[in-house]
């Protein structure tokens, strides 16, 4: 008792070191926020309504439902959880039951002093039992409780099932994480579907307006208006079209092939090679503010959690350095079943206390502790790089995401204006003032323009997607029963 309340005195000596600040300051709101508004147009949990689109809907439920890799996080975070029951346990009594029976028979042979009188005295193994008696057969049975409970004076036993909690958490975290980077794959692969079935509309359009070019390049050069370079130019730029329309072909296919396997399935949906338009958010907010990103990014969850469980080992290290103090007990009764080898039935209760006090381990405790600690330090380090990390995507996407509106914006007066000069040069054949060649001409221009507007559309609707994965739209909500308390930073 002495050396435990010695070992108590010391606890004080052997506290960790100093650790770095845990605290990572964030600014108020974002610098490239434009003017995306705060109010949320839809949920983040659910960002990809935004674009509100009924079959992407449709493949979002899917996905979510059955698709194998979410599936295998949610088994992963299930295991995980489970290993907190007997992290709890170690802190507690424990109680065991046990029994056994045994049976020996002498084959042959005296017994004892037996082997030496000839068989002429009593037999030494039972006391009074002449020799014609002697037992060949002998049995009895054992059974019993015993009951041990490790009083955690110096926290271990708390600490590691802090250390179990924390895992648990790491493994939400990273469930979250897939679910966010899964509905990510998603929106992108439907968007690139969506754009490359809208190419290949345009492409197959440009393809016959330059077959009509080429053909009235033909006629021009027999009547000898046009040069012999002009039909081959003609034909040279409609072979290029037509080389792009197999890889658009391919990638429809690629596209559609892919979100079949994030549904869980093989056969591709048939209604995703009818062409349809591209998804195209009209208006999009964004509703958090840096510190939010706390709450909202699963890696930044991750890292916490990485810091509450170095906590919570460093806490078991330093339990490691003091005394470990245990009750136990037990109750045993034994009785014959054949023969008479004991005499007769017996019932013991038994307790005691026990401690274990490390003495002289030349400086290996010690030195886990100092690894424990320097863990936590990079932890906590960890910790505030994933949260300027975070910072750092996020803005990234909001420039990105702010460039691309404007390039749309300026696309769409070219469209327009293309738009424009193809109806007039349609209105100018008509009447017979211009040539067939021009209206071709100007057809193939507003095809060009509304090809880049197709490109626009995709690459500001991937913006969009990253934006969301920025700050951890998907996740909000996702496995939040899975949410776990964490161990202090010390």
């Amino acid at each position: 008792m002495a050396l435990l309340a010695s070992a108590g005195l010391l606890s004080g000596c052997l506290s960790p070191g100093p650790l770095p600040d845990r605290h990572q300051p964030l600014p108020a709101d974002w610098q490239n926020r434009g003017e995306l508004v705060r109010e949320p147009v839809v949920e983040l949990a659910s960002w990809w309504q935004v674009f509100d689109d009924p079959v992407l809907d449709r493949l979002v439920s899917r996905t979510l439902a059955q698709n194998l890799t979410l599936a295998q996080a949610s088994q992963r975070l299930r295991a995980t959880r489970a290993l907190i029951r007997p992290a709890l346990a170690q802190g507690r009594p424990q109680l065991n039951a046990s029994g056994g029976i045994q049976h020996q028979r002498r084959l042959s042979g005296a017994q004892g002093s037996e082997a030496i009188s000839g068989g002429t005295g009593p037999d030494p193994s039972v006391p009074g039992l002449p020799p014609s008696q002697e037992q060949r057969t002998i049995g009895y049975y054992q059974t019993g409780f015993d009951a041990a409970w490790e009083i955690d004076l110096f926290g271990r036993a708390a600490a590691a099932a802090d250390s179990a909690r924390a895992s648990a958490g790491i493994a939400a975290a990273e469930a979250r994480m897939v679910r966010v980077s899964v509905l990510a794959e998603l929106v992108r692969c439907y968007i690139e579907l969506r754009g490359a079935q809208q190419r290949h509309l345009l492409l197959a359009g440009a393809l016959n307006d330059q077959e009509q070019r080429h053909a009235l390049m033909l006629l021009r050069r027999q009547a000898g208006i046009a040069s012999d370079a002009e039909p081959d130019r003609a034909r040279a730029m409609a072979a290029e079209i037509a080389a792009q329309l197999p890889l658009l072909d391919q990638a429809v296919q690629q596209a559609a092939q892919r979100l079949a396997i994030l549904g869980g399935e093989l056969a591709i949906d048939p209604g995703l090679l009818v062409t349809a338009g591209q998804p195209n958010a009209r208006r999009i907010a964004l509703p958090v503010i840096p510190a939010d990103l706390l709450r909202t990014r699963p890696d930044i969850q991750r890292a916490e959690s990485t810091v509450a469980q170095a906590a919570a080992e460093l806490d078991i290290s330093v339990a490691e350095l003091y005394p470990r103090l245990s009750l136990s007990g037990d109750i045993l009764a034994s009785g014959n079943l054949v023969g008479r080898p004991l005499p007769g039935p017996s019932r013991y209760a038994t307790a005691g206390l026990s401690f274990t006090l490390p003495l002289l381990d030349w400086g290996a405790r010690r030195a886990v502790t100092g690894a424990r600690e320097a863990e936590l330090a990079a932890a906590i380090l960890g910790y505030r790089q994933t949260v300027l990390e975070g910072v750092e995507e996020t803005e990234n996407a909001l420039g990105n995401l702010a460039a691309e509106q404007q390039r749309a914006a300026d696309v769409q007066v070219q469209v327009d204006a293309a738009q424009r000069a193809d109806r007039h040069a349609v209105l100018l054949h008509q009447r017979g003032i211009s040539s067939l060649i021009e209206r071709l001409d100007a057809a193939l221009a507003r095809r060009q323009a509304e090809l880049t507007a197709v490109d626009s559309t995709e690459r500001q609707g991937l913006a969009i997607v990253a934006l969301y994965k920025a700050v951890g739209g998907g996740a909000v909500g996702a496995f939040r029963s899975g949410m776990t308390r964490t161990a202090p930073v010390r």
